[in-house]
């Protein structure tokens, strides 16, 4: 069967080529077209004559024969222009031209064949509507039967037995879009949630109704690749379908977000391979686009980190709502470079201003806040990789503590009116000096909230995919290397997020905030690393363990096994948006923490790293680092040194 289905494929593929070299197609496409005009008019008589047609009647046939080839060539070839449909893509749009090209052409025959009848005799009204149903049925029927044989008769390895799963409603289009373009996809059958639709057909392909029946279509339709077309769906319905897939070695795909569905803008080449971020399990974001815009339109912005991996994004969120101005602090040359070139190639009207200045310049913070006068201030400059911080303790505090206070007074100097600190779960309980500088910062700016000229706002969220530095992007390099795929420990979680949906519960936040909230942002359920690690393997069409190994190799310096999202005497207080919480504790005054900062500024001064570690123990009561020996551990060769005495507070 396969050696026939090839042949035949070797003379359609030959002929296609031959009709490429054709230099005037168009021409030849024009006489093919007369060519039919003449079949189907004499086989009407034909047909109406039984094949015996009378002399009178073939008489007049040859006179009127001109007539049926003007009119109908004039509707067919010059008003309609059928000859210059694709006939690989026939669809009922050309049927419909061509139907009304018969229906005109009849009309006007009839018309004009009133005053000619002395001349060629008088025609039968059935001739003609016979004439009408041949016309239609060769000119639609000949270019249908070229798009069966090119669909049917291509090698198999050009094409793939696509299962579509989802509502008939999301299925609809995309299987619209197959057919009505090239396509690398065959769909050969469609699996809808609603059971009650199974036995019926859509564009003549089969539906099995209820999603329990997937393993049964996979099977009996020989389905080489699974389209996700569902984009309300569970991510615990998509781990089900991949799973499910993977036991046959069948690829999974979806199509795009739920808002480009809605406006109709995804097409086949949108169909893209299931990702991580599909998988997690978190509620859909939404954040009040009205009201951010609003906020942010005609107001002079400023995001410090700007290059980073948040900063850059809170950029280009906030350039989308046509901020008066927007200024960008970063002391990371390249990455400040990068994102200015994007801005100004997506944003070309916007008014763009990158500083290269660092947090920790005071002097220079100051003189550039007073020139640009900021509205509103994100905060999203800090040092976050949690194994290389407890090594350089001092500059951990120096750049996430101290550079704070520099930003927040150069920020009171210019009476900014909104401030907004990016913080992360690793402040919460914190065992790292990462967290505990975060925290420290969290607590500083909370002080705040007598200040009467600016607005102080903490944002608090887990971990992004995708970040720089961070997990996600380390286990795809090492997936394209071939693995093992490293993970810490096999109980490790963590709250994960992609770093759009961050940054619009951060604008959200920013917008909420009245002065010293610490606002939380809910991330859904804790994912264990192992199983991303199994996913990111099986999306990737291999095994895990099999084909790709995966290695644990002990917890990091400061890493704990949960991550938690509130302190110890913090309660969580509902806010008006459904995944925004907001932290409430004990705050203490202004002078308290200038005194530890002051403080932590002179360890600093004199290199005291161990000092440091007891003043956080002395203002953070509930930080609980490791011991001083794995703090100073090194890492070889990306291994870390034996696992270390770590918290395990359950998150």
């Amino acid at each position: 069967m396969d050696n026939k289905i090839n042949v035949s494929w070797r003379k359609f593929n030959f002929l296609g080529k031959v009709w490429k070299l054709i230099p005037f197609r168009i021409p030849f496409l024009i006489i093919f077209q007369y060519a039919l005009i003449i079949i189907s008019y004499i086989g009407s008589y034909i047909i109406y004559f039984d094949g015996a047609i009378p002399d009178l009647f073939y008489r007049m046939m040859l006179l009127s024969l001109p007539l049926f080839l003007v009119v109908q060539g004039y509707f067919f070839t010059f008003h309609y222009n059928i000859h210059r449909g694709l006939w690989r893509y026939v669809a009922f749009a050309d049927l419909k031209n061509i139907l009304r090209a018969s229906l005109a052409s009849m009309l006007t025959i009839i018309i004009i064949s009133i005053f000619t009848r002395r001349y060629v005799g008088d025609i039968p009204s059935s001739i003609i509507f016979i004439d009408f149903l041949l016309i239609v049925t060769l000119t639609g029927g000949c270019r249908l039967v070229v798009r069966h044989l090119r669909e049917s008769y291509l090698q198999p390895s050009l094409f793939k037995r696509a299962m579509l799963v989802g509502p008939v409603k999301d299925v609809e289009p995309l299987l619209r879009e197959m057919y009505g373009h090239d396509s690398e996809y065959i769909p050969v059958v469609v699996i809808d949630p609603d059971i009650n639709l199974r036995g019926y057909r859509l564009y003549d392909v089969p539906i099995i109704g209820g999603i329990h029946n997937l393993l049964n279509g996979i099977q009996q339709h020989k389905v080489q690749e699974i389209i996700f077309a569902w984009p309300d769906a569970s991510p615990d319905l998509l781990n089900e379908i991949i799973e499910t897939g993977k036991r046959y070695k069948v690829r999974c795909k979806k199509i795009p977000s739920f808002s480009e569905v809605l406006h109709g803008r995804y097409r086949i080449a949108d169909v893209r391979d299931i990702e991580l971020e599909d998988l997690l399990p978190r509620s859909a974001i939404y954040f009040d686009q009205d009201h951010i815009s609003k906020f942010i339109q005609n107001q002079v912005i400023l995001v410090t980190g700007g290059g980073g991996s948040i900063g850059s994004e809170l950029c280009r969120q906030v350039a989308r709502f046509h901020p008066r101005s927007l200024v960008i602090f970063d002391r990371a040359e390249n990455s400040l470079y990068e994102v200015e070139m994007e801005l100004r190639r997506r944003f070309p009207d916007l008014d763009l201003q990158p500083f290269l200045v660092s947090i920790n310049d005071s002097v220079g913070l100051q003189q550039l806040m007073q020139q640009c006068r900021p509205h509103l201030v994100f905060h999203a400059a800090a040092y976050k990789h949690v194994p290389l911080m407890e090594r350089v303790p001092l500059e951990a505090a120096y750049n996430n503590i101290i550079g704070t206070r520099n930003l927040v007074r150069a920020a009171l100097a210019a009476q900014v009116e909104r401030f907004v600190m990016i913080s992360t779960d690793k402040a919460v309980n914190p065992t790292s000096i990462m967290g505990v500088s975060k925290r420290v910062a969290e607590k500083y700016v909370q002080s705040l909230s007598d200040a009467r000229s600016t607005s102080f706002i903490t944002t608090r969220f887990g971990n992004v995919l995708g970040s720089a530095g961070s997990v996600i992007p380390i286990l795809k390099q090492q997936l394209a290397q071939g693995g093992p795929l490293t993970v810490t420990h096999p109980e490790i979680a963590r709250f994960f997020m992609t770093i759009s949906e961050a940054v619009q519960l951060v604008l959200q936040a920013a917008f909420m905030g009245q002065g010293s909230d610490i606002f939380v942002l809910q991330m859904g359920r804790l994912v264990k690393i192992s199983q991303l690690a199994e996913n990111l393997i099986t999306l990737a069409g291999k095994t895990p363990g099999k084909d790709v190994e995966i290695k644990f190799v002990g917890l990091r310096p400061g890493e704990k096994l949960y991550e938690e999202l509130f302190n110890i005497g913090e309660e969580p207080q509902p806010t008006e948006h459904p995944l925004i919480s907001r932290a409430i504790g004990p705050k203490e005054p202004k002078e308290v923490w200038e005194h530890h900062l002051d403080e932590i500024q002179n360890l600093f001064s004199a290199r005291d790293a161990e000092g440091l570690i007891v003043k956080f123990k002395a203002i953070i009561p509930n930080y609980n680092p490791p011991s001083l020996e794995s703090n100073q551990a090194l890492f070889s060769d990306g291994e870390v040194m034996p696992k270390l005495s770590i918290s395990k507070r359950g998150g």
